[in-house]
């Protein structure tokens, strides 16, 4: 058929009708049963949440007015610990939800709301492999930037985009309470970079740790961050930046390297794993270590930076800088392993969110 075709012209328009009325749909058929399951979360009680999607719904859409392929949201428990000065969940030894235990649907939107606000002592919330959408990511926001206890948010496979990257960097702006934010395999871009590095301008907060694992940032707005950690009237207190598994390569290594020179970041550990960072881009970055620099680990592992030059450095070069820098032997074999665990844990029937590409 042709792109105009009237059948498939009508089609879409029946389904986006749907798509527009799906959390009005969802409260008319679940809100009895979702509302009772937000109250066996106990909210008022929690110090941590952690939320992790799961592909099994047991509702029955026999009238086909939801998406087959959505995970729900299930609390894994685990006990609060203080580690290294932050706070961090230590799981029970399956990790897994109890079979009985309640879920949260991210498409009723109304449970959702003011979920943070009603978690008066929360310290941790962790939510992975669901896909938010701006509804409930909004809710969660509007939360977190005024909340005074939460000092960690981690969203992994949650795939918010460079519009839930604005939310979030209004988030970094405001929040003086948290400690350590991680946003790996969000779908965030150079885009959602932008807005990250925006909120970090006018953090003035307690922030130490900053994880934008596999975000398919590259290059090109890369200077937003680094004007971020380099403009002299930062107030950024940022210890700890991963920015793994992105493919900056090496002209993304001059805003690293401006980064590593400036004389007015307080980072010590910067993270560079698997980004594609060759010789001239190694060379860029060691060449601007200081030992007057509070600057104490680089890690450079799973790049093909060759043999030759590993040599060198660690023979020569290496043991007279303060500065730990991190190399693999085998790069490309350690990258292959990864890929193959990857593959071994992802037994769902639909990949998760964080498999999204």
């Amino acid at each position: 058929r042709a792109p105009g075709d009237k059948g498939i012209t009508n089609k879409r328009d029946e389904v986006k009708q749907l798509v527009d009325k799906v959390a009005e749909t969802m409260y008319y058929a679940r809100h009895k049963e979702l509302d009772a399951q937000v109250a066996k979360l106990h909210l008022e009680a929690r110090r941590s949440l952690l939320l992790r999607g799961f592909f099994d719904d047991v509702y029955k859409d026999e009238r086909g007015e939801f998406a087959i392929a959505q995970p729900v949201a299930r609390p894994i428990e685990g006990t609060l610990q203080e580690v290294d000065g932050r706070p961090a969940l230590l799981l029970d030894k399956t990790g897994m939800p109890s079979r009985d235990g309640p879920y949260l649907h991210p498409h009723a939107l109304w449970t959702w709301e003011f979920m943070v606000q009603k978690a008066v002592s929360l310290q941790v919330l962790q939510i992975e492999d669901i896909d938010l959408g701006s509804g409930p990511l909004e809710w969660l926001c509007k939360g977190l930037r005024t909340h005074s206890e939460v000092r960690v948010l981690r969203l992994i496979g949650v795939h918010i985009g460079p519009a839930g990257a604005k939310m979030l960097g209004n988030v970094l702006a405001q929040s003086k309470s948290l400690v350590e934010i991680a946003l790996d395999k969000c779908g965030l871009l150079d885009a959602g970079l932008s807005e990250i590095a925006g909120g970090l301008k006018e953090n003035s907060g307690t922030l130490e740790s900053l994880s934008l694992r596999q975000n398919r940032i590259t290059s090109k707005r890369l200077g937003n961050l680094a004007d971020a950690f380099c403009q002299e009237d930062s107030q950024l207190q940022l210890a700890e930046l991963d920015l793994s598994d992105n493919p900056l390569a090496a002209d993304g290594m001059k805003e690293i390297a401006r980064i590593i020179g400036s004389d007015v970041h307080k980072l010590r550990v910067i993270t560079l794993q698997d980004c594609l960072l060759d010789l001239a881009a190694f060379w860029r970055l060691v060449g601007k270590l200081d030992d007057a620099k509070p600057l104490t680990k680089l890690d450079l592992r799973c790049n093909p930076i060759g043999r030759g030059t590993r040599r060198c450095w660690r023979s020569t070069m290496g043991p007279t800088i303060r500065c730990e820098v991190l190399l693999s032997d085998h790069p490309l074999k350690v990258k292959k392993e990864t890929l193959l665990q990857a593959e071994e844990s992802d037994i769902g029937r639909y990949p998760l969110p964080s498999r999204w590409v």
